[in-house]
């Protein structure tokens, strides 16, 4: 009869061992969970990107916007090193527009150039808005 109470005392000892460490393994299964839904909500995909080259990148899509409202035909826009921008147009032309100067301003004026070029028959090679008067190369 001793023999049997030892027998369930160790039993039920090592069942609150087993149950513990479930309760353990079951909690550190939460926390993680919770860790990652933070960590994935908080941060998302722009956890990666710096806040400057974000903000590039919204210049970008800025720039686009704007490009696309102007019904100025374009491929691809990219960012060179002094801050300006690389606007290649469909046709092979390449605009290069000042971050510093009024973007609004410098569509419009790449809008008056490419309608007098067009009506004149001559093709763009480089337009380049840096500097106070427009560059044009053909």
């Amino acid at each position: 009869m001793f023999q049997r109470k030892r027998q369930l005392k160790k039993t039920r000892e090592k069942n609150k061992i087993k149950f513990a460490f479930i309760v353990l393994f079951i909690l550190l299964i939460v926390l993680l969970l919770i860790e990652y839904a933070y960590l994935h909500f908080s941060f998302g995909k722009v956890a990666y990107i710096s806040p400057i080259v974000q903000g590039k990148a919204s210049q970008n899509l800025l720039l686009e916007n704007q490009l696309e409202k102007a019904n100025v035909p374009f491929s691809t826009i990219s960012l060179i090193s002094d801050g300006s921008f690389v606007v290649m147009l469909k046709d092979g032309g390449e605009v290069i527009l000042s971050s510093k100067k009024d973007i609004k301003s410098q569509i419009s004026s790449l809008q008056l150039i490419l309608s007098r070029l067009t009506i004149e028959g001559k093709r763009l090679k480089i337009l380049d808005f840096r500097f106070d008067n427009p560059v044009v190369s053909f």
